[in-house]
């Protein structure tokens, strides 16, 4: 079954990762450390009760590095991809970004999830979309990585190559809409 989501913009999303950027970094810092963040984040938010543990990599399914479950209000890491994080490795940094973008998109945000039955769900109603755009926008900032190469956005924001190709194409892309869209 999957799930379908209140819509989201990556306009509203950009905003929002902007937002957590300015409150947790000194003006004009590029590379966000999302395991302080994360370590930090039940006191950021204001929610004592939700807790992340790191596990043995075996504990989750092959496919699956890390899992927010909104039930429980917990977050599980396979211990590698917290260490790889925690070393600057750009998909493990990525993954991180990503469940905490579950975390606070659906639980501190608000949004409710539906049970969904249509198979052409639009992007920005997908869960999961919603979880890796807020993830691109909160470890690579688009007001300071506009001109930046491939490898600059990379080494610079601590992701992989092609994270950093897919956000920079998410800016051409909203140079060429009218401004009103996302």
């Amino acid at each position: 079954m999957t799930y379908r989501s209140e819509p989201l913009s990556r306009r509203a999303i950009r905003a929002y990762a902007k937002k957590i950027r300015e409150q947790f970094l000194p003006s004009g810092t590029i590379w966000f450390p999302v395991e302080k963040f994360l370590e930090c984040l039940p006191v950021l938010i204001g929610d004592e009760e939700f807790y992340f543990e790191c596990i043995e990599d075996s504990e989750l399914p092959p496919n699956i590095h890390a899992v927010y479950r909104l039930n429980d209000n917990c977050m599980q890491i396979r211990n590698s991809v917290y260490i790889g994080a925690c070393e600057g490795n750009g998909r493990d940094r990525m993954t991180l970004a990503h469940e905490i973008g579950h975390l606070l998109l659906l639980k501190h945000s608000e949004l409710n999830l539906y049970r969904n039955f249509d198979e052409n769900t639009p992007c920005y109603c997908d869960p999961e979309w919603q979880a890796k755009c807020f993830a691109g926008e909160l470890l690579i900032p688009a007001d300071q990585v506009d001109g930046m190469s491939v490898d600059q956005v990379a080494k610079k924001c601590g992701v992989s190559k092609q994270a950093a190709r897919y956000q920079l194409s998410t800016l051409v892309q909203n140079k060429r809409r009218p401004s009103k869209n996302a």
